[in-house]
């Protein structure tokens, strides 16, 4: 699935089940040596992957992905946000805007451990497994983008018709953030993208 608007590219991508040459011949000397010495094939495919796709989504625009102190990807000149599950990689640029994403595969796990990151207002609207995931991927993308906390009990997060509205509950004057979301069959994916 690929969206693009005035604010956003976006794109998601099923995993293959091996890494297709293609997706290496895209990639720099120096990346292709960083992905040589990841042992696992699987996160090997992680880190060729979501370059492979910000490369066809940017053309010349493209920088090599470098990390934050907090481990976050970044890139030149660009807003980018990277999201893997075991089966799926979405990447996300800004268009002058800062962005976030987060993939998540519904899975039943997730109902007991609920309660490390609902809250007592989110029940209502978040209670079928597929509820949950989604709000799972929200705060995710809420953290991501804000970095404020990982208790993602210091989120809120309510659902409209269209869009879903977060707010960081820890600092002093909470700010809502509008995200924007798809439920897929089998995943459902969040993304969101605020002035820089």
């Amino acid at each position: 699935m690929r969206i693009e608007n005035s604010e956003i590219l976006l794109w998601v991508e099923e995993k293959p089940a091996e890494l297709p040459q293609h997706y290496l011949s895209v990639l720099s000397l120096r990346e292709q040596e960083e992905m040589q010495k990841i042992p696992n094939k699987n996160r090997q495919l992680e880190y060729a992957m979501p370059r492979f796709m910000l490369r066809e989504l940017l053309y010349n625009s493209y920088s090599e992905i470098i990390y934050d102190s907090n481990g976050k990807p970044t890139m030149a000149n660009q807003s980018i946000s990277i999201s893997h599950s075991k089966n799926y990689v979405a990447v996300v640029v800004g268009k002058n805007k800062t962005v976030a994403v987060d993939v998540e595969e519904y899975r039943e796990q997730v109902m007991n451990v609920a309660h490390k990151f609902v809250l007592a207002e989110e029940k209502t609207d978040f209670n079928s497994l597929e509820d949950l995931i989604l709000l799972w991927s929200a705060k995710e993308t809420l953290f991501k983008l804000t970095n404020a906390t990982p208790d993602f009990k210091k989120f809120r997060v309510k659902k409209t018709d269209k869009h879903l509205c977060g707010e960081v509950l820890n600092e002093g004057v909470a700010k809502s953030i509008k995200m924007s979301y798809f439920r897929g069959e089998k995943y459902c994916l969040v993304w969101t993208a605020s002035p820089i």
